[in-house]
């Protein structure tokens, strides 16, 4: 943690409960991700259900892997930061969340669901890995995702990113 930079993105392990259930619906390792905005600080944000877009102690994240925007992929930290507060306080959609369940689950057995659940999603709320790449796609003009054409960004897009590395 004594080399976090600005801008890491924290990629979360779930291994039990609501986190197991999001890591197997999106065939990832991980469950959640948070942006650091300042290790001076120890702070990062993120997208959780409960409180929504809050701040976060980064001393007290367990179970992660950090990734950081490779050296040659150039984006406005700055902006990233400013969009991350911006949403800050915003709510959580529960029923956006179980509805998306419920149409991701089904998209397992009926592919055509996965297709309007991701577009459903799209029009509605943040979950924290839409929140991270958008920050950065938006915020900082940097598509860390670039092979998710259409759909719900992963833990296991942002990690399979050629333009982030595990640090």
């Amino acid at each position: 943690m004594s080399k976090l930079q600005a801008g890491d993105i924290f990629l979360f392990k779930g291994e039990r409960g609501f986190s197991w259930l999001i890591a197997w619906g999106t065939n990832s390792l991980y469950s959640h991700c948070a942006i650091c905005v300042s290790p001076k600080m120890n702070l990062a944000i993120e997208a959780i259900a409960g409180h929504g877009v809050r701040a976060r102690d980064t001393r007290k994240v367990k179970k992660i892997d950090i990734y950081r925007v490779k050296e040659e992929y150039n984006y406005d930290l700055n902006k990233v930061i400013s969009f991350l507060v911006d949403k800050l306080n915003m709510k959580y959609d529960y029923l956006g969340v179980i509805y998306l369940g419920l149409l991701k689950l089904g998209g397992k057995i009926f592919p055509r669901l996965k297709v309007k659940a991701n577009k459903w999603q799209k029009d509605r709320d943040y979950f924290c890995f839409e929140l991270c790449s958008e920050a950065f796609f938006k915020g900082g003009g940097l598509n860390i995702v670039p092979n998710v054409k259409f759909g719900i960004t992963s833990g296991k897009d942002i990690a399979e990113s050629k333009m982030v590395m595990k640090i």
